[in-house]
């Protein structure tokens, strides 16, 4: 387990630098998709996520996401979509597990509290895993620490890089 381990600690500066570059362009990425639409071109889209456009928070029902949103509302609820799902593309594309003929080695699962653990690994024979917690803390609050790289490949291509330790609120 320590080549994933040591892979993982070495993507981390890079995927630190595309999510804060991610942060920092988003207004102009923004302002670009009012010109060109939700999607942005090439791998512009790379700083947002790839299994959905700018819009996606109207489709997936997030609550405070618009349809009928233009100008000034339409720019924000897009910079706010891409500050929600930074550099997914890029750790999907560029850090990445590709999908195709991954099996899963070992799976771990727990509800109460949430807690997730796999090691899988490609066609090629490259192991990798994937931690997910979800830490109960207080006030209807937890936290949320997903590790490694996601069990599935929302891309539908590659199981994208993750770091997240965030505080969620409890969905009731």
């Amino acid at each position: 387990m320590t080549g994933p381990i040591l892979r993982y600690i070495t993507y981390w500066p890079v995927n630190l630098v595309f999510v804060l570059l991610s942060y920092l362009l988003s207004p102009a990425l923004a302002a670009l998709s009012l010109l060109t639409g939700p999607r942005l071109p090439g791998i512009l889209q790379w700083f947002s996520t790839l299994d959905a456009d700018l819009d996606g928070g109207i489709g997936q029902g997030v609550k405070g996401y618009h349809a009928d949103l233009t100008s000034w509302r339409l720019w924000w609820q897009r910079t706010c979509w891409i500050c929600r799902n930074p550099a997914h593309g890029w750790q999907s594309r560029l850090l990445g597990m590709p999908a195709s003929g991954t099996i899963i080695i070992e799976q771990q699962i727990s509800e109460a509290p949430k807690n997730q653990w796999y090691v899988m690994e490609t066609a090629k024979g490259t192991r990798f895993f994937c931690f997910k917690r979800d830490l109960p803390l207080f006030g209807g609050f937890y936290l949320k620490i997903w590790l490694g790289w996601v069990n599935k490949a929302y891309d539908g291509q590659n199981h994208h890089y993750a770091f997240q330790i965030a505080p969620k609120r409890t969905k009731t």
